[in-house]
C-alpha cells in the first residue's frame, strides 16, 4: 500500500516535468498551458530577434502561448543545439559556426562574401534554405526545427596593434572570426581563433587575440572599443549564420493556431532585428570618436583582392569537405547563390 502511494507520487512528479517541458501531444496538453523557454545570449541588438519574437507571441496569444526569455542562464551557447535535441528547453539561438560538424549544410551561410546586398536578402535566402529537404533532414537529425534566421549586417573588424590598411597587415594577426571569414583572411596570413562572444573581451585583454570580426552592434555591445585602437568600415565580408531553433516535438505539439502565430511573430521579429542592427553602428559611433579609435575605410582594391583570392578557395573547400562526407555541398552552394540573386533583383 505504502509502495503504491509513493509510486503514484513519483508518477505525478514525472508527469508534471513532462508537461513543463511541453512534450505532451496537443490532445493531452491543455490549450492554455503551452509554455516555452527560450535560450538567448549576446549583445542587445543580437538578442532583439528572440526577444521581439517572444514578446509578439506573449502579447498576441491571449495567454495560451507564453515564452519565457532566458539570457545566458539556460545553456552554454555552444551546447544549445544539444540541449534542444533532448528537450531540455524548447527554443534557442544556434550558431552554426560554433559546431559546423553538427550542421554542416546550414553552415553554407557562414561563407565569406556571399552576394547579399542587405539583411533582407539574407533573411529571404535563409528562409528558402530552411525548406530545402537536405537542410530539413539535417535539423531533424538533432530533433529540431528551424524557426527563423537571426540576421546580422556584414561583419567589420575591431582590434589593436597594426591597423589593416593593406592586406599585408593581416599577416600574423590573431582574429576571433567565424570559419568562413576567418578562413578567407587566413589566405593573407591571419590566424583564426574560435571563441564565443562572451570570451572576446578577455581574449583581447589578455592578448589571446588581436582583433574581432563581428557586427558593429557586437563590438559595441561587448564593449570591445575599450581595448581597441582601430576599426574597419566597409569590409562586406559576410556574417555568421544564426538560427532560432525549436525542439521538434514541442513544435509538432503546437496547435495550428499557435503555428500560425509563430509565422506572424517571425515577420515582426525580422523587422525589429533589421531595425536594431541598422541603428547599432550609429549608436556606438560617438563613443568610438570620443575614445579616438582610428577608422579604417576599406578600399575597393582590398575588397576586390579578398573576393578574388580568398572567397572562391573557401567556397571550393566547403564543397569539397561536404562531398567527402557524402553531402550535397555543391547543390547547397548553388541553391544559395541562386536564391541570393533572386533577392537582389
Amino acid at each position: 500500500m505504502l509502495f503504491r502511494k509513493y509510486f503514484r507520487l513519483g508518477a505525478v512528479k514525472l508527469l508534471s516535468l513532462v508537461i513543463a517541458l511541453g512534450l505532451l501531444p496537443p490532445s493531452i496538453q491543455a490549450a492554455d498551458t503551452v509554455k516555452w523557454d527560450l535560450a538567448l545570449f549576446g549583445s542587445p541588438a543580437f538578442r532583439v530577434a528572440g526577444e521581439s519574437f517572444a514578446d509578439y507571441v506573449n502579447k498576441n496569444s491571449n495567454g495560451s502561448f507564453q515564452i519565457t526569455v532566458h539570457k545566458g542562464t539556460l545553456s552554454p551557447s555552444r551546447e544549445i543545439l544539444d540541449n534542444l535535441s533532448i528537450g531540455a528547453f524548447q527554443l534557442g539561438y544556434v550558431v552554426s559556426s560554433y559546431h559546423p560538424g553538427k550542421n554542416p549544410l546550414i553552415s553554407v551561410l557562414d561563407l565569406p562574401f556571399l552576394p547579399f546586398n542587405s539583411m533582407e536578402d539574407r533573411a529571404r535566402t535563409s528562409e528558402a534554405l530552411f525548406k530545402h529537404p537536405a537542410v530539413k533532414a539535417e535539423f531533424n537529425r538533432w530533433k529540431t526545427v528551424p524557426i527563423m534566421a537571426v540576421v546580422q549586417p556584414n561583419y567589420e573588424i575591431m582590434g589593436k596593434g597594426t591597423p589593416p590598411k593593406s592586406l599585408d597587415a593581416f599577416k600574423g594577426m590573431r582574429i576571433k572570426a567565424t570559419s568562413g571569414i576567418g578562413n578567407a583572411l587566413a589566405k593573407f596570413g591571419a590566424s583564426r581563433i574560435s571563441m564565443t562572444g562572451s570570451e572576446q573581451y578577455n581574449g583581447l585583454q589578455t592578448g589571446v587575440i588581436d582583433a574581432v570580426a563581428a557586427t558593429p552592434s557586437a563590438h559595441g555591445g561587448w564593449k570591445l572599443y575599450e581595448l581597441s585602437k582601430w576599426y574597419t568600415v566597409g569590409m562586406k565580408a559576410g556574417s555568421a549564420h544564426v538560427s532560432l531553433v525549436a525542439n521538434a516535438d514541442a513544435y509538432k505539439g503546437l496547435s495550428d493556431k499557435h503555428k500560425a502565430l509563430i509565422e506572424e511573430a517571425k515577420k515582426h521579429a525580422y523587422s525589429e532585428t533589421i531595425k536594431a542592427q541598422s541603428q547599432a553602428a550609429a549608436t556606438y559611433e560617438p563613443t568610438l570618436k570620443k575614445l579616438k579609435l582610428q577608422r579604417i575605410d576599406v578600399p575597393d582594391t582590398m575588397l576586390q583582392e579578398l573576393r578574388a583570392n580568398a572567397a572562391k578557395p573557401v567556397w571550393d573547400s566547403f564543397v569539397s569537405n561536404l562531398d567527402k562526407k557524402g553531402l550535397p555541398g555543391q547543390e547547397i552552394l548553388d541553391f544559395v547563390m541562386t536564391e541570393a540573386k533572386k533577392s537582389t533583383n
